[in-house]
């Protein structure tokens, strides 16, 4: 390098660790102090973890939608958690964070796994059911980054409903407002899967020998050899996560057969499959497939997510209540699944039945639904899977409308009649008009940055619209300004905490065996610069 240019100064590890790093992150810390100065509400995901020197360790990630609705996440910290893992020391440490970037009033929500020390740190003085509080169990998060959703062919009908002054009773709303804290959907979804496989013996019993068989099959070099031949491969078992169980599950039921039986017999204690424990692995993994596809959706950091909560319930409902019909050994599993859902996401399945909400009951926060209605590739055709009675379904659509203008009259005073009467007579014109595909210019014109729409206008706007376009690109270019700003609020949400997982995950590689020994905050800065990269 000399000898191509003699200004070269060759980087030391000295040098690298105590110039380059430390300069690295303050430019990163600054890129961030920037961010967040122009937005007006972040949403948390905060979890604990320990390294391979039983050292434990707190991260912070902070989610936000930008000026061009686009979701931007960062690591805002990622501390050295000394002290006991108490309610109190982990507020502590979350609110110097906070007030470090002044951003403690911006706040919105914070997402958190069901340990019952994280759901004491983050209550702000509500109640909370203390049978809901689970033991903390560290969750590894499948990501899947180019996710789409299937788009529907279902036109909003305004007639169909009538606006009316609702009463807190309706949706059974406590004075109390919600909680700050939300439970993370896929640590959720994922007890519930394990409900179900725990208390169903027989699946169990299967299980274990597949259990077995995985655990010889990378033990093994025969094994090993015949897999190979057959191109095929067992998934490895890890009792920290459900999806594990079912991609062992799917991994054995790819062998087939005769194939399956001939590799049994290959073990120093070979144990039996049965026709009928094949049976039960296939309608195991064909009731588990959609949860599976769920948990992997609802943990992406490339698309909006809040609003796949709601829609992904109301279709594990639809699929349990179709598939049990199919089933000749696995109803058990499908009465199992119902049960834990029911209970687990009992404030989303009493608003899907119009009973009263309480504030101490699991998800009963109504943004749930407010972000399943605002997401263009919602909206209310998601009701289709429930088939509800059409009074339920308006009833159901109204209460949610009325959530949406509660929420949006919160943040300013409503519009005076006359920008009322204007706003309606656009929404008529506009929804009576043909729009080409992609035209957004076209649409655009026809609103006037001034102008003052109503709650009720601008919502009615929203679901004739027939454009139906990515999240982003609906928002960005919409001219609904209090629905646009509610947009910014809700959807800063995560629906889990898979955000501060994958922040654990890139610890785990970085502070490798060979890496024991690294400092502290060599250890802490390299996976702060690691997880912000974008931001260099």
């Amino acid at each position: 390098m000399k000898e191509c240019s003699l200004k070269y100064r060759p980087v030391s590890a000295k040098r690298l660790k105590h110039d380059i790093i430390p300069s690295l992150k303050s430019i990163v810390l600054t890129r961030i102090h920037e961010k967040l100065d122009t937005t007006d509400h972040v949403t948390l995901t905060v979890d604990i973890w320990s390294d391979r020197r039983c050292r434990s360790f707190i991260g912070i990630t902070c989610h936000f939608i930008d000026q061009d609705i686009n979701l931007q996440a960062y690591l805002i910290d990622f501390l050295r958690l000394k002290s006991f893992h108490t309610s109190e020391n982990i507020q502590q440490m979350t609110d110097e964070v906070l007030e470090r970037f002044n951003i403690k009033k911006k706040v919105f929500r914070i997402v958190t796994d069901n340990a019952s020390s994280m759901i004491k740190a983050y209550k702000f003085g509500l109640s909370f059911d203390t049978e809901n509080i689970e033991i903390d169990e560290k969750n590894q998060f499948i990501t899947e980054n180019d996710l789409t959703i299937e788009d529907f062919e279902e036109h909003f009908e305004p007639d169909d409903l009538q606006m009316v002054n609702m009463s807190s009773s309706d949706f059974g709303e406590n004075e109390d407002s919600p909680s700050v804290r939300l439970s993370c959907f896929a640590h959720t979804l994922q007890l519930c899967i394990r409900d179900g496989l725990k208390n169903v013996p027989y699946i169990s019993k299967v299980l274990e020998k597949c259990q077995i068989l995985g655990k010889c099959s990378n033990q093994s070099s025969k094994i090993a050899d015949v897999l190979e031949e057959l191109n095929k491969h067992i998934s490895k078992m890890n009792i920290t996560r459900w999806n594990s169980e079912y991609m062992l599950m799917k991994s054995i039921l790819s062998i087939g057969k005769n194939d399956l039986h001939s590799i049994v017999k290959l073990m120093d204690n070979p144990v039996t499959f049965l026709n009928n424990d094949l049976t039960i692995l296939e309608e195991a993994v064909d009731v588990l497939e959609p949860f599976n596809e769920i948990s992997i959706k609802c943990q992406s950091d490339t698309i909006v997510t809040v609003s796949i909560v709601v829609p992904a319930l109301a279709h594990c409902i639809t699929h349990l209540l179709e598939i049990r019909k199919k089933l000749s050994f696995c109803t058990k599993l499908v009465e199992q699944l119902h049960i834990s859902i029911d209970k687990r996401f009992s404030g989303i399945i009493h608003r899907l039945n119009l009973v009263n909400v309480e504030i101490y009951e699991p998800f009963n926060d109504p943004l749930y639904f407010m972000a399943t209605v605002l997401d263009p590739s919602f909206k209310f055709y998601w009701l289709r899977d429930l088939n509800l009675p059409i009074n339920n379904e308006n009833r159901l659509k109204q209460n949610i409308i009325q959530l949406i203008v509660d929420e949006i009259s919160q943040d300013s005073f409503l519009p005076s009649p006359k920008a009322t009467t204007e706003a309606a007579s656009v929404s008529s014109t506009t929804s009576k008009r043909n729009k080409k595909l992609f035209a957004y210019n076209e649409y655009d014109e026809k609103f006037n940055d001034t102008m003052v729409f109503d709650p009720v206008t601008e919502i009615d706007t929203y679901l004739n619209d027939p454009i139906r376009t990515r999240f982003s690109d609906y928002w960005s270019t919409s001219r609904l300004t209090s629905l646009k700003k509610l947009v910014k609020r809700i959807f800063s949400v995560q629906a889990s905490s898979a955000p501060v997982e994958r922040v654990f995950s890139h610890a785990g590689l970085i502070l490798s065996s060979r890496r024991t020994n690294m400092s502290e905050q060599l250890f802490k800065d390299l996976v702060f610069l690691k997880v912000n990269q974008s931001l260099l």
